[in-house]
């Protein structure tokens, strides 16, 4: 009795192995561990080795001191696209694993930039369904459907709800525990109890967390298919958009570079003024419509340990933040002679103090020096009007002399020069002397310049981005030179088929690198494997409205860190803060998204032609001498702010255009490679 027991083992497991066998043998995908060879004696396979084991393995080591995503954000998101592709490959051969858990997924690199991070294996007690479903009782408690029962047939959607508790150990890295016995977990799950995660706020990654309640859905009926996950992952907003939160209405929101972490919103005015604090790191409102009496502001900025704020009754009041006091009563209060419509702060250098640019609405500019974050008495003033005049022979009769206000500055020369725009022109001022140095009039009255940035550019300079009010256009200046090197109008309704010229300053000669020319070859093949200029409109509820060329990486826009993701703030007046926590290392993880060679992998790599027939050329932007018309109210950019080597440009029908200046073949060339629109945005402006 003993031997034949012994004997139905043996040839059960031996059919396992032959099962498993015939499986491997037929796969071929980057997120599937491939067959290498089998041996007979002993009995067991050949598959590639993981160098750093299982998932669980690798969660469990960086779980300590990481309350959610212990892999970081950008790998999180890669770990979690690659392994729905592979489901996806699967479930397109008829292959239901049955059996998806953390422990049957092997690690192969932990670097963001590497093209293969994980890969699926352990297919023993897979099924083929063949369309008409699966028997059997098969997987692990915990991240076992609750339809699969005796005599129950299942389908694909079993390795949909195990992939949502696999999603939810990449985002906890924990497992999914319900319970000790398999009888009392398959009765919570059955009853809709799931692992207690954490608000979208803390977790802080929207998409997946959304996603990863789609999936485990009691009813196999309403959760997706993993061909519907890798496609929804494809869409721009999903890795970057970190959460939503709602901060009941308010009327303003100031940022700067210098924010933090802390935004601050404003309503009201007089007797009713109030404001709420929001951090948006930790996504929580700190602070909620904390009374503060005043005039409705004109302007903000925070400093490290001052928050000053420019009321439309021309008053400036700078309030101490130490020991986070609510705002009652400012440690000091200036009278301006006009409205304060810009404030920016000029960090020490040199043997020259730290000091603030206040830009007035009559084109004055006041400059504060400060001690301890505190202007001193003796201020300087720069008055437009006379520099225009006297410095640059401009007649009073000049459209450009009307008292345009102060709206926009930049820092440029490592700090030794600032540009601050004056109506259609701008004035560039040396930060040690306060002298006019320059005047540029990249616009024509009555255009009005409402937005500058400042960005490295390939030729090892700054370049200077400037963006007006009535022509919609965005400029290009090299900082060193003063040459306009590009031009392009910021309102097609299509600005992905734009792409727009970059002049070479004269004099100037390319700055090559190794880095450089690798993401050159990078960028060459790219173009040999993929169609010129295909387009692809997606919108869904959940995530908006995206359009990907391509062509290009699909999310290059958003070149975040492995631990934080960009956050934007708008005002009224299209005020734009910088991301949040960037990490300039890591550019490359989201831009080589689209690479054949990196995620997305295609579900159907095997059948893909290898040649492509030839696109039409994209249309190109780059004429100076366009003929401008009225832009449509929705797609009139509203400012302009420089990421990680892109440009971002919201417009205020809720889109974000983002621009990356690209080096091809020794040429220089703009292009929008994506257009973000998180979702609702579009119904708030």
């Amino acid at each position: 009795m003993m031997k034949h027991l012994q004997s139905m083992g043996a040839c059960r497991s031996f059919s396992e192995f032959r099962q498993e066998a015939s499986m491997l043998h037929s796969l071929q995908h980057p997120c599937i561990v491939p067959l290498v060879g089998i041996s007979i004696h002993p009995l067991c396979f050949a598959l590639q080795l993981a160098p750093l084991g299982s998932l669980n393995i690798v969660l469990d080591d960086r779980h300590k001191g990481s309350r959610y995503m212990p892999l970081g954000h950008m790998l999180t998101f890669k770990a979690a696209y690659q392994i729905a592709a592979g489901l996806a490959y699967l479930h397109r051969k008829n292959i239901i694993f049955c059996d998806l858990k953390s422990d049957n997924i092997l690690v192969w690199s932990l670097e963001v930039c590497d093209p293969v991070n994980i890969k699926l294996s352990d297919y023993g007690i897979s099924r083929q369904s063949f369309h008409e479903g699966a028997l059997g009782v098969e997987g692990t408690p915990g991240y076992q459907a609750p339809e699969i029962r005796p005599g129950i047939v299942y389908d694909e959607k079993v390795d949909m709800f195990s992939y949502g508790m696999v999603v939810y150990e990449l985002l906890s890295g924990r497992r999914p525990a319900l319970g000790q016995h398999q009888l009392q977990i398959a009765k919570k799950l059955s009853k809709g109890i799931r692992p207690n995660l954490g608000s979208p706020e803390e977790v802080q990654f929207h998409c997946l967390h959304g996603l990863m309640i789609e999936c485990w859905d009691t009813k196999p009926e309403k959760r997706p298919l993993a061909m519907q996950c890798v496609r929804q992952m494809q869409e721009p907003s999903f890795p970057c958009l970190r959460y939503l939160l709602a901060c009941d209405t308010h009327s303003q929101l100031f940022l700067s570079h210098l924010q933090g972490h802390s935004a601050v919103f404003w309503d009201g005015d007089k007797d009713d003024r109030n404001y709420s604090v929001v951090n948006v790191e930790k996504g929580q409102v700190e602070v909620k419509r904390m009374p503060c009496p005043g005039t409705r502001l004109s302007c903000q900025m925070k400093m490290d340990n001052t928050l000053w704020t420019a009321t439309e009754e021309q008053e400036v009041f700078i309030y101490s933040l130490k020991e986070m006091c609510p705002l009652s009563q400012p440690q000091k209060q200036i009278s301006c002679p006009a409205i304060v419509t810009c404030l920016f702060p000029v960090p020490a250098r040199d043997q020259t103090q730290a000091c603030v640019f206040m830009g007035m609405s009559d084109g004055l500019v006041a400059v504060y020096s400060l001690v301890d974050d505190m202007p001193v008495e003796g201020e300087t003033y720069l008055c437009s009007h006379t520099l225009n005049t006297t410095m640059f022979g401009m007649e009073d009769s000049d459209p450009r002399q009307r008292p345009y206000p102060v709206r926009s500055m930049v820092l440029v020369h490592s700090g030794s020069q600032l540009w601050y725009s004056h109506g259609p022109g701008l004035l560039v001022i040396d930060c040690r002397t306060l002298q006019a140095v320059r005047r540029l009039d990249p616009y024509d009255p009555p255009s009005s310049i409402q937005a500058l940035a400042s960005s490295p550019c390939l030729w090892g300079d700054e370049a200077v981005w400037t963006l007006d009010d009535y022509t919609n256009t965005l400029q290009l200046y090299h900082a060193a030179t003063y040459q306009l090197c590009a031009t392009y109008s910021c309102g097609d309704a299509n600005p992905l088929r734009d792409v727009f010229t970059v002049q070479r300053p004269a004099g100037v000669t390319m700055a090559t690198t190794p880095d450089l020319d690798s993401k050159r070859k990078s960028l060459d093949e790219e173009e040999e494997e993929c169609p010129n200029g295909k387009v692809t409109l997606i919108y869904s509820e959940e995530a908006g409205t995206q359009i990907i060329q391509h062509q290009d990486s699909l999310t290059d826009y958003c070149s975040m860190s492995s631990d934080s993701t960009p956050s934007l703030g708008f005002d009224r007046s299209g005020s734009l803060s910088e991301p949040l926590g960037l990490d300039r290392s890591s550019s490359c993880a989201l831009s080589s998204l689209a690479s054949s060679s990196s995620v997305p992998f295609s579900t159907e790599e095997e059948e893909r032609p290898q040649d492509h027939p030839e696109d039409p050329d994209p249309v190109v932007n780059s004429d100076p001498t366009i003929t401008f018309t009225t832009t449509p109210p929705h797609l009139q950019a509203l400012t302009v702010l420089a990421v990680n080597g892109t440009l971002w440009i919201p417009r205020s029908g809720g889109d974000v255009m983002v621009i990356e200046v690209q080096q091809q073949t020794g040429q220089l060339r703009g292009r929008v490679i994506a257009v973000l629109c998180p979702p609702g945005t579009s119904s708030y402006g």
